[in-house]
């Protein structure tokens, strides 16, 4: 009979305490992924920032941008090296990928969500996408969005490149 009443109430000691318990190792699990997507995300964002900052200057006061859409851009940088970053999968940029490639090297993974936003040097968005060539010329500000995704937490990092040296 005491065994019986002892079993009883550990299991009622278990059934408070266990709850409590589980639910702090799923927010410990939360906090730590959140945390991760939130590092990538921001490492990825500076770097491409870093870059896009460095877009080369031509002799016409215009940014040695090659091409410009929503989910990739392609430039020069003050070192003469074409750069890409875009949205990659299965093989080319995609914009349903979900890697971020610095030309043929992965930048980050994870990735649910790439944008660029272009603005001149009025601060006017230019929404005509992919940009034409006139609108390249006149790109001052490049704004980069970029969202990383592990099961259903969802992290977004927004960061902006002022290009270097370019009047206007």
């Amino acid at each position: 009979m005491e065994i019986v009443v002892v079993c009883v109430l550990i299991g009622i000691i278990a059934a408070v305490i266990i709850p409590p318990l589980h639910q702090g190792v799923q927010s410990f699990a939360v906090t730590e992924t959140r945390g991760d997507l939130t590092s990538q995300a921001r490492q990825a964002a500076t770097r491409m920032i870093r870059e896009l900052r460095n877009i080369q200057k031509e002799g016409d006061n215009t940014p040695n941008i090659s091409s410009a859409n929503a989910t990739s851009i392609t430039f020069a940088d003050v070192l003469d090296n074409t750069i890409t970053f875009c949205l990659w999968a299965s093989g080319s940029c995609s914009p349903t990928g979900n890697t971020v490639q610095r030309n043929s090297n992965p930048l980050v993974e994870q990735v649910s969500g790439l944008q660029f936003r272009y603005f001149n040097g009025s601060n006017v968005e230019l929404t005509t996408l992919p940009l034409s060539a006139t609108d390249r010329n006149n790109v001052r500000r490049i704004m980069v969005t970029l969202t990383l995704a592990e099961g259903s937490l969802t992290v977004s990092v927004t960061e902006q490149a002022y290009l270097r040296e370019l009047s206007g």
